[in-house]
């Protein structure tokens, strides 16, 4: 039997095959790494958790808190266009967010001049409610 490790970081390998993700978790107390599948990417980690508890014949919650990184293979092109994607919307996110602030300043700023929220909405190109939550906020 295995002993259960007080603290656990298991990395998880998740593969494509047929309409399956394989998954190969390996991590401390583990002699050689364990196998399972699941239909979604999404489902990896909790899967996973139910497969350790399993083996270490250990209830739930002491598994909850144990640390799981899936790593899905991808092959180099592929995951490289996953990786820039991702870093595309991280930058939009921060653009958007920054979009956000200024408009709520330059509100507050058209608001104080006596603008009404018509005006405010056609100078920075959003509509008279939006100014509203603008200003609000």
């Amino acid at each position: 039997m295995l002993v259960a490790p007080a603290r656990g970081r298991f990395r998880v390998t998740a593969q494509r095959s047929g309409g399956w993700w394989a998954l190969e978790s390996e991590g401390p107390g583990l002699r050689r790494p364990t196998h399972t599948q699941t239909r979604r990417l999404d489902q990896a980690e909790e899967t996973v958790r139910d497969l350790l508890a399993l083996r270490f014949d250990i209830d739930a919650p002491v598994v909850t808190a144990w640390q799981i990184t899936v790593v899905p293979v991808l092959g180099e092109e592929l995951a490289a266009e996953v990786a820039r994607t991702r870093e595309i919307r991280r930058e939009a996110d921060r653009l958007r967010d920054d979009a956000v602030s200024r408009s709520r300043e330059a509100a507050r700023r058209l608001h104080e001049q006596g603008l009404p929220h018509r005006d405010i909405g056609l100078l920075l190109g959003v509509s008279h409610q939006a100014v509203s939550k603008l200003l609000a906020g």
